[in-house]
């Protein structure tokens, strides 16, 4: 579920950390019973927070959730839990204490992704982290009312409160950064070998495990990029429509322009193809459903498509695909087969 507004998205936040005033709570109620997606988000932040340690609040979250709920349930709505299969976690990962004057630190391991960036660590600072699972896209606000979408199979690390002069956080992966501008303190996000420094502006970052580089595309606004550990003067600056690729092997950075059509397909779920080469085509399928294409007839590559899908499956666009171009598609063990 997308909220189509910041708005809403921060009130259900204020609202489930029980700091909404009496007004905003009748908001969100209000709002949740407009649609049933609208309640399943809120369902589904509310299991998140309950991953965290519960605040010390005067406001009873769960008693508010729990007459809220009986109200929607006399209306006939249903309310099933969130889908366990759909699990994003929130999690209070580690705290840093001083000993013998060396930081320690207490990692989380992760299944598929256990090393973990330090680099906004501090003594005494809490850490909390948003990690998403291979199937699902996470929406984040930080303390600072920025908005992050967390990619699937990535990782973003922020402190609990955001220091007077600065605000860090790191990313292992891919996000969609919305900042909230603020002149005196800058947002820096720490990526493997790559610096991004901005006020206020929304663009995106991926930076995947090996991968050997870091991609930065600037929606809004404009940012500064540079490596890590060189000054931030030196850097490269980057305008709405301006990429930097940063390779992690050369340490050089490359400026474009973003000529992608799909390259935030991962978060707004469309994919757009404009006299298009399947070629380029079916990589955009791969990044966006995490998957492999093996073709048998590579003249097929060069055949062009004019389409847009929004929200559909993957078996719904490789059935259009069949159709035009008159192929077969097969799937294999770790693959799909076009024939």
């Amino acid at each position: 579920m997308r909220l189509k507004g910041k708005y809403y998205k921060r009130l259900v936040f204020k609202f489930l950390q029980g700091e909404a005033t009496p007004a905003e709570q009748r908001i969100v109620e209000q709002w949740m019973e407009q649609q049933t997606a609208n309640k399943k988000f809120v369902e589904s932040q509310k299991g998140l927070l309950l991953l965290t340690e519960p605040k010390q609040v005067n406001y009873d979250v769960d008693k508010a959730w729990g007459k809220l709920q009986q109200r929607i349930a006399a209306t006939g709505e249903s309310n099933n839990a969130t889908n366990a299969e759909s699990t994003v976690y929130r999690k209070r990962i580690f705290q840093i204490a001083s000993i013998s004057g060396i930081a320690a630190m207490l990692l989380l391991a992760i299944g598929w992704f256990g090393l973990l960036n330090n680099a906004v660590n501090e003594a005494g600072k809490t850490m909390l982290q948003v990690a998403s699972n291979q199937t699902v896209v996470h929406d984040a606000l930080l303390p600072d009312g920025t908005l992050v979408t967390v990619n699937t199979r990535s990782i973003l690390n922020y402190p609990e409160q955001f220091d007077n002069d600065i605000r860090e956080v790191s990313i292992f992966g891919e996000a969609f950064f919305e900042v909230h501008a603020d002149a005196l303190r800058p947002f820096v996000i720490h990526t493997s070998g790559l610096d991004i420094k901005v006020m206020g502006t929304s663009f995106n970052v991926k930076a995947y495990a090996g991968t050997g580089f870091v991609e930065v595309a600037v929606s809004t606004g404009r940012v500064l990029v540079y490596p890590s550990g060189i000054h931030p003067e030196r850097g490269m600056m980057l305008h709405a429509g301006e990429t930097a690729t940063y390779s992690q092997t050369s340490g050089k950075l490359h400026k474009g322009v973003v000529d992608d059509l799909n390259f935030l397909s991962w978060k707004t779920g469309v994919l757009t193809f404009r006299e298009t080469r399947l070629a380029d085509v079916f990589k955009a399928l791969e990044d966006k459903y995490e998957t492999t294409f093996t073709i048998d007839n590579p003249d097929v590559l060069n055949e062009r498509l004019t389409a847009r899908f929004e929200s559909e499956t993957l078996d719904q666009v490789l059935e259009t695909l069949a159709l035009i171009f008159e192929l077969k598609f097969e799937s294999g063990d770790a693959e799909i087969i076009v024939h």
